[in-house]
């Protein structure tokens, strides 16, 4: 198999991985009536403890990091992590799978505006079309709602919009911190931190532990390892094939795997507003990352 296509293999698995979660994670929230906290109370917890021992078994050098930048990572887990899933699985709770994951595409435009405000990257018409893309994407997907604005629940627009914030926190804050580690060490104390956060929220004394049965627990170290450590590795690995423009671009699956699952599974539907807006968004954040690889090959053959 060519290189190239192990790598979009790899990355559409992560993706696919990362969209079927949703539904998972609703499923649990919505029909099971669990709470939000209590679910990311094991599945940060679980995910630091397989990440640390697949450290100590492969790479036990990598666990080791300086006192100093324990704030550092305390701030990557607890707005990066912790503000990102919390205000997700808040949206789970009042929209459906697909609108959430659309809105929090919003991420990469967020990303843009921050270079452009920051002045560390350029806006070009490309980008500007990509931002009008996303924010019509938006307008249409909230008025498609049943009932258009009147119906619209802001708590959970808000909630995906605030995890695509907070999603793009964590790659503009974690980009400094791999100039000095490994991705798989940030990725270990990111989550323990974010874990740490959540116990302090949702004490293990609050939890009924008596409530949950076998299965439920199987949807808990599925969440940990199937839907959060193992796409993460996936993706990784899809990087020593492809440029990571082109691995990124892949990710775009992830809603439309999410979405035809939910639609499967729980009978949850987007309507074709919704659908068109949906569209608008991926394409946005598809032109985004186009311009960015055809930049780095006008660059690579001007070198």
């Amino acid at each position: 198999m060519p290189a190239a296509s192990r790598g979009y293999l790899l990355a559409a698995g992560s993706a696919a991985m990362w969209g079927f979660s949703g539904v998972v994670t609703s499923y649990l929230l919505r029909q099971r009536q669990m709470r939000p906290d209590d679910l990311l109370v094991f599945r940060t917890g679980f995910a630091a403890l397989i990440l640390f021992a697949w450290l100590a078994l492969t790479a036990r050098h990598l666990i080791k990091i300086r006192w100093a930048d324990l704030p550092y990572f305390a701030l990557l887990g607890a707005v990066g992590l912790v503000i990102n899933q919390g205000a997700y699985y808040l949206a789970l709770t009042e929209v459906s799978v697909g609108y959430a994951l659309m809105l929090q595409y919003q991420a990469p435009i967020f990303l843009m505006a921050y270079g452009v405000l920051s002045k560390t990257e350029r806006m070009t018409a490309g980008k500007a079309l990509a931002a009008l893309l996303a924010l019509s994407g938006c307008a249409l997907m909230m008025l498609g709602q049943p009932g258009g604005l009147a119906k619209v629940s802001w708590m959970g627009t808000l909630g995906a919009l605030g995890s695509g914030a907070a999603f793009a926190f964590y790659t503009i804050y974690g980009q400094r911190g791999l100039r000095r580690y490994d991705s798989r060490t940030m990725m270990a104390y990111a989550f323990f931190s974010a874990a740490a956060v959540w116990l302090l929220i949702r004490p293990p004394w609050k939890i009924d532990w008596g409530s949950y049965n076998l299965s439920t627990w199987a949807f808990f170290f599925y969440l940990a390892a199937v839907a959060t450590v193992l796409p993460f590795l996936l993706y990784l690995a899809s990087l020593r094939y492809l440029e990571a423009s082109r691995a990124s671009l892949t990710s775009i699956l992830e809603p439309v795997v999410a979405a035809a699952a939910a639609w499967l599974w729980l009978g949850q539907a987007l309507r074709p507003l919704q659908i068109a807006g949906g569209v608008a968004v991926l394409a946005g954040v598809a032109m985004l990352q186009l311009e960015t690889a055809w930049f780095a090959r006008r660059a690579n053959q001007a070198a």
